[in-house]
């Protein structure tokens, strides 16, 4: 590398998202010596359709102590004040509000972010904290002994340049460059399902309500956006995504029309305009370990689940705490990748971890079946959800990341 410029870290994490950026200001923040490695040049520019994620009030809470939240949420942020979660146009349905919440007050169960924007005041922060970026950056090999992590990366296209760290952090997504080379293998599977997202406009005011309208082929969420538009997230098989991608704005939403059905449009209106359309594969990859010899898996590189909850970035987010608690104290800053530092994490992820992922996949396989009298167990199921208030209340504070919040006033 050029003179001058530091090989040498505390700290080197793999992936300059919301996740791997975040992990490095709470390192940062712990004083350890960070280099942040993205692949990409930033960008903070919106999109079309937007790129949209969902907070829920944890990890709201979360990001406020970081100092974070205030000016992300100036680049706007939908709230979720309320739920409505239906089956096809049955007539049993679960709502969810913010004020039913007994725990604390809450200005919203969630919100809506759009993560271009977002993510600007994320890297601000990152310089006034020190942290040392390397944009453009790719990781070509990693190798790892008692004393430290190498990796060799080749930044702007040039030839390979050597860094060294204590601990390495992969956050560098689903299909993580670092948790290959580590050697760490994945379970799950392809739900031969794509998600298509878009942003569309209907004829009522959204209300600060998301709706998650469940349908044989897969759930569509709608999700409020902060002018007053909805994103929405529609679980399609593949040679159905392929269609709707294909079809001009007229095709499109006289069919997302047809989908949504009259209960949800009752109370959002007709869909009057869509944005250009974009889709995703879905699928379920959770990482076998998180931790290999100074190494550690984070957000989408440990683990990537199905939409239908909304959980990914809040999982995601509850690594980056875990971790940074793990981090904290004398016998971490004397070695962050040590052994002991590493298992701390990985014994305080796994059961949230399956936790999520279990209530995921529940969700998509209970609302996917289709044998005789399924429908109406299920509608015998919300119907005792919305008139039960102990098994709403668990799906409620599940929603709003409460339980986040009473680890934390425990820890």
């Amino acid at each position: 590398m050029g003179t001058g410029i530091v090989t040498d870290f505390d700290i080197i994490i793999v992936g300059g998202g919301a996740i791997g950026a975040t992990m490095a200001l709470e390192a940062a923040a712990l004083d350890y010596r960070v280099a942040m490695i993205e692949l990409r040049r930033p960008d903070f520019a919106s999109s079309d359709p937007e790129r949209v994620i969902a907070l829920n009030y944890g990890s709201r809470c979360h990001l406020q102590q970081l100092g974070l939240w205030e000016d992300m949420a100036a680049q706007g942020a939908g709230l979720i004040r309320h739920i409505t979660v239906v089956e096809d146009n049955r007539a049993q349905h679960v709502e969810m509000d913010a004020a039913d919440v007994h725990d604390r007050p809450l200005d919203a169960l969630g919100y809506v972010l759009e993560m271009g924007p977002m993510l600007a005041p994320v890297y601000r922060k990152l310089a006034e904290a020190g942290v040392t970026v390397f944009s453009q950056t790719r990781l070509l090999s990693l190798q790892a002994d008692d004393a430290q992590v190498s990796v060799s990366l080749s930044i702007n296209g040039e030839s390979a340049q050597q860094m060294t760290a204590r601990l390495l952090i992969g956050a560098d997504g689903t299909n993580s460059q670092v948790r290959r080379l580590a050697g760490i293998g994945v379970a799950g599977w392809d739900y031969n399902r794509f998600g298509i997202v878009a942003s569309i406009r209907c004829a009522q005011a959204h209300r600060e309500t998301a709706f998650e309208c469940f349908r044989k082929a897969g759930p569509l969420a709608f999700l409020p956006l902060a002018d007053g538009r909805y994103s929405i997230v529609w679980a399609m098989r593949p040679a159905e995504a392929s269609q709707l991608l294909r079809m001009d704005d007229e095709a499109f939403i006289a069919a997302l029309n047809r989908a949504t059905g009259a209960a949800v449009l009752h109370q959002t209106g007709m869909v009057e305009a869509a944005s250009p359309r974009a889709c995703f594969p879905l699928e379920l990859s959770l990482a076998r370990r998180y931790t290999a010899q100074r190494i550690v898996l984070i957000g989408n590189a440990a683990h990537t689940v199905h939409p239908v909850a909304g959980q990914g970035m809040n999982l995601g987010l509850r690594d980056v705490r875990v971790l940074a608690d793990a981090l904290r104290g004398e016998p971490a800053h004397r070695d962050a990748g040590q052994s002991i530092v590493l298992q701390a994490y990985a014994e305080g992820r796994r059961l949230d971890v399956a936790a999520v992922a279990g209530f995921t996949e529940s969700m998509v396989d209970i609302f996917g079946i289709g044998l005789p009298g399924a429908p109406q167990l299920r509608g015998l199921g919300l119907g005792l959800m919305q008139r039960w208030p102990l098994l709403r209340d668990m799906l409620l504070n599940h929603a709003a990341g409460m339980q986040q919040l009473q680890e934390e006033s425990h820890g």
